[in-house]
């Protein structure tokens, strides 16, 4: 790519970073000004969806006759909340550091797929190109799914999604699935427990047997995507020490293996429950599959893929090596629709994060992300 896009690559960074795409207004500010850049830097054909929600979304086209490919850039300029951190908004470039919330997670990612598709757009173009940007991927990732379900995106050949990855290129991440498992006893007063029947003691045999089966778990390994996982993220249950608590509830959640589903873990849930029940005949269990993310599993042997992988490599001055997430990315609906997807960016995440509501938030005061793009780092 020519030095004037590599350097509004970074302008445009530093433009995005400075907008709280947090809320909802600045969600919307943030697609107002890729609609602005677009349509003074290209003849694309631009659309805003939702333009007046807390959740907007942008959709640019560039069409031509007969196209021979449909590819899809994609990523979304949303990011956690900002809370704990130090002019988080500022953007400034320090000895070629960009600091700022979302540099690399994604705005960075974001504004060279702008640049790329500015630049692309200045030449003839034998297929048709597809930049969208979200900015619900930090909560819930659907506004990719209502895309394709409406229509306004094509079922594309190929999509590509500038996560950091470190340089890599991630062909496949788990799928990911929430189970809510409620447990049903009987109020009494706990001077007399005996009149009651607990949840909560229901609860703790149900996760007695769940945490023998996570044992076998890890041995379901496999040598690419290693092994599925299960975890307790949530317990409820009880309203005050002087009551045998009536309810309690878990919430599980539960990463699978590409190219697998969730439904046989589901099985396993529901025949520990029967378990239960043999062991203490109250036991009473209900479990429902409250959300579900898909997984990708994009094939390394497709020639389309082939095809992607060796024009990043040829692009990057070497060998592009390959890997897969250990999180879960928009790509996972998009594979749900039959579209190879990969993702690819520069910059890694250096410190843990914890999610809250398919949200990202600050685990610690500090929250660093580091991204060498162009001649400019980033750090979020």
């Amino acid at each position: 790519m020519e030095e004037r896009y590599e350097n509004a690559a970074v302008t445009w960074t530093q433009q995005f970073c400075r907008i709280n795409s947090f809320l909802g207004a600045g969600k919307r500010e943030a697609v107002f000004l890729a609609e602005k850049i677009l349509k003074e830097s290209c003849d694309a054909t631009v659309t805003v969806y939702d333009a007046d929600t807390e959740e907007p979304y942008i959709i640019a086209e560039k069409i031509c006759e007969n196209p021979k490919f449909r590819l899809l850039l994609e990523g979304h300029l949303d990011v956690v909340s900002p809370e704990g951190m130090e002019h988080p908004f500022y953007a400034e470039i320090k000895d070629g550091i960009l600091y700022g919330r979302g540099s690399v997670d994604m705005k960075g990612g974001c504004g060279s797929m702008l640049a790329a598709f500015v630049a692309a757009c200045q030449k003839p173009l034998e297929g048709d190109l597809y930049l969208m940007f979200s900015t619900d991927e930090e909560y819930a990732g659907e506004e990719i799914k209502k895309a394709l379900e409406k229509g306004h995106l094509p079922k594309v050949d190929f999509a590509l999604i500038a996560e950091p990855t470190n340089g890599t290129m991630a062909t496949a991440h788990k799928g990911e699935a929430w189970i809510d498992v409620e447990f049903f006893g009987k109020s009494a007063h706990s001077s007399m427990p005996h009149m009651g029947k607990n949840a909560i003691y229901m609860a703790t045999a149900f996760l007695h047997n769940l945490q023998a089966y996570l044992l076998e778990m890890k041995k379901m390994v496999h040598p690419l995507y290693g092994a599925p996982t299960m975890s307790v993220g949530t317990i409820e249950g009880g309203s005050t020490p002087n009551v045998v608590p009536p309810y309690a509830k878990i919430t599980i959640d539960i990463r699978y293996l590409p190219g697998t589903s969730s439904e046989s873990f589901l099985k396993v849930l529901q025949n520990l429950a029967v378990l239960c029940k043999t062991e203490n005949e109250d036991f009473s269990a209900k479990i429902t599959k409250i959300g579900e993310w898909n997984d990708v599993c994009t094939d390394r042997e497709s020639p389309t893929f082939r095809r992607i992988w060796q024009a990043a490599s040829k692009a990057m001055g070497k060998e592009v090596g390959l890997t897969v997430m250990t999180g879960w990315g928009e790509g996972g609906f998009m594979n749900l629709y039959g579209i190879p997807v990969v993702t690819l960016g520069q910059g890694k995440m250096v410190c843990p994060i914890v999610r809250k509501n398919r949200s990202m938030w600050m685990k610690s005061k500090k929250w660093h992300w580091l991204m060498n793009r162009s001649s400019t780092r980033c750090v979020a």
